[in-house]
């Protein structure tokens, strides 16, 4: 019974990054499919392209807002998890790296879940004034994809935990040296984002190549990946409880304290 209770943790932690996972494909489903915005319309389209493409696909989009609305803060529970194994292998006092992960999951849950209220509303009284559709097509855009930079809070944390020797010294943790470099990768390139203010056209455009698909493909990678090490992480953690292994773990890890 003591190993059973001692192992809720780990469940829950599995059941709650699953839960975000499932959010996460339901969100895809309703950007692409539904609100048709990967990739969004070209940034040259006028006012009245914009508004033809809102009324002839209102329900279709207006559905994927309610869909949208209900699985937008998938990064909530994933970063929980999160969360909770930086604050494990994060030694040394106050655990601020972990503290700025967790609010820049809650931005970024907040930026994903703007764009798609506001493509709803652009939707909900398609047949208005083309131009008043338009703005709310661009804003929820804009939104979109120049809100990146809420995101690499994230990353850069990751990328300081994973680099960091001590947190190598922690068995069974989710944070690989590689991974801290590729998180800082994936960090740099999430900074062209802003760009998208700028030309209407070429890959620095709000449907370019490094303004929506790098970071859309890389967004997609990132979670994928440090999904799966924390999955793997979790077996091994459960695994040494199972095998008495708790108490010798959690003395080399007050030690590093």
């Amino acid at each position: 019974m003591g190993v059973q209770k001692s192992l809720f943790s780990e469940k829950s932690q599995r059941v709650i990054l699953w839960w975000g996972i499932g959010l996460a494909v339901v969100y895809g489903f309703a950007l692409v499919v539904l609100l048709k915005m990967v990739p969004p319309p070209s940034a040259q389209w006028s006012a009245t392209q914009i508004a033809e493409f809102y009324q002839h696909n209102s329900i279709r989009i207006r559905w994927g807002a309610v869909i949208a609305g209900w699985s937008g803060a998938f990064m909530m529970p994933i970063l929980a998890v999160l969360t909770i194994q930086m604050a494990r292998v994060e030694v040394g006092g106050a655990k601020i790296w972990t503290v700025l992960s967790l609010v820049s999951g809650a931005l970024m849950s907040l930026f994903l879940a703007l764009p798609t209220i506001f493509f709803g509303t652009a939707a909900f009284t398609a047949n208005r004034l083309p131009e008043v559709t338009a703005l709310m097509h661009q804003l929820g855009v804009l939104t979109l994809v120049t809100s990146d930079q809420f995101y690499i809070f994230m990353w850069v944390a990751v990328t300081v935990i994973a680099l960091r020797p001590a947190t190598q010294l922690i068995a069974h943790n989710p944070f690989p040296r590689w991974w801290g470099y590729l998180s800082l990768w994936i960090t740099v390139m999430f900074e062209a984002g802003a760009f998208a203010f700028v030309p209407r056209s070429g890959p620095l455009a709000w449907d370019g190549l490094l303004v929506f698909w790098s970071p859309v493909s890389l967004f997609t990678v990132w979670i994928i990946v440090q999904c799966g090490l924390i999955f793997r992480a979790l077996r091994e953690q459960a695994a040494a409880k199972q095998n008495g292994e708790y108490g010798v773990e959690q003395a080399a890890h007050d030690t590093l304290v």
